[in-house]
């Protein structure tokens, strides 16, 4: 999710993507430290803050902007008192995007692929467990 240290600027950045494009928050903190392999909680506060400003505001335009996979362009985050596929103006151009264009997509399908198998085990055991349940 970052190729740096996370800061306030760029967990922001992440988590208004994610927030606009409707992920929970707490799969975006799973996903975090699964890729990471760390356990930050500056981060899993700073995500969470985020998503709790960005939904009780419900007055407030222009919040922040992330990109839309769906409409694939720049949206703002607004309140729900506002048009929520408000577009970014003028129009910001998407130079590099995708994994190829980090220069490490090995390392990011890898990770990717670790992510994924971490998630399949989780749910193998809460299957697991429901069954011994019941």
């Amino acid at each position: 999710m970052f190729v740096e240290a996370p800061s306030h600027n760029s967990v922001k950045k992440v988590a208004a993507v994610v927030y606009g494009n409707g992920v929970p928050s707490n799969n975006v903190v799973k996903c975090f430290h699964a890729c990471n392999g760390l356990n930050s909680s500056f981060v899993t506060r700073a995500i969470h803050n985020w998503y709790s400003i960005w939904n009780t505001n419900p007055h407030t335009k222009h919040k922040a902007q992330y990109y839309s996979v769906f409409f694939k362009r720049w949206l703002w985050i607004n309140g729900e008192d506002f048009y929520r596929q408000e577009a970014v103006w003028p129009e910001v151009t998407v130079m590099q995007f995708g994994i190829e264009s980090t220069g490490c997509p090995l390392i990011i399908r890898t990770t990717i692929e670790h992510v994924r198998s971490c998630m399949y085990k989780d749910l193998r055991v809460l299957t697991i467990n429901v069954k011994t349940i019941y």
